[in-house]
């Protein structure tokens, strides 16, 4: 299994991401509006199932949880921080972002609440 790092030194396994951002799976994941809850929840959605090497369509968003999913702390970080990325999210801010998201998944591990969380964030 081929593995690489991006500029914050992520490693990325084959199937996920590659350095620029680019899906190796073919996968599109598109920058949504980040007010629009529907669109960001079908992000994280993409995210997730990038990163768990699920079809998306084995995700719901209001009942699918992360981690009964196979997610782990690790992936939880590095879906995270596809999520801000795709948000363009200032590395600085990303960083304290991380954590509340973070704490919200294990609180509620869902892709909306994910959704939910992040769009409140930043609306702020």
């Amino acid at each position: 299994m081929s593995s690489k790092t991006d500029p914050e030194g992520i490693y990325f396994r084959r199937g996920g991401r590659d350095m620029n951002n680019q899906s190796t799976t073919g996968v599109s994941i598109s920058t949504p509006d980040t007010h629009d809850v529907t669109a960001v929840t079908a992000a994280v959605v993409d995210v997730w199932a990038d990163v768990l090497e699920v079809e998306p369509s084995t995700i719901d968003a209001g009942t699918s949880d992360f981690f009964e999913l196979g997610g782990y702390s690790l992936l939880a970080l590095q879906a995270i921080g596809r999520v801000l990325a795709a948000h363009g999210v200032d590395p600085d801010e990303a960083i304290e972002l991380e954590g509340v998201l973070l704490n919200q998944l294990f609180e509620t591990p869902t892709a909306a609440a994910q959704a939910a969380c992040l769009v409140e964030h930043l609306t702020r």
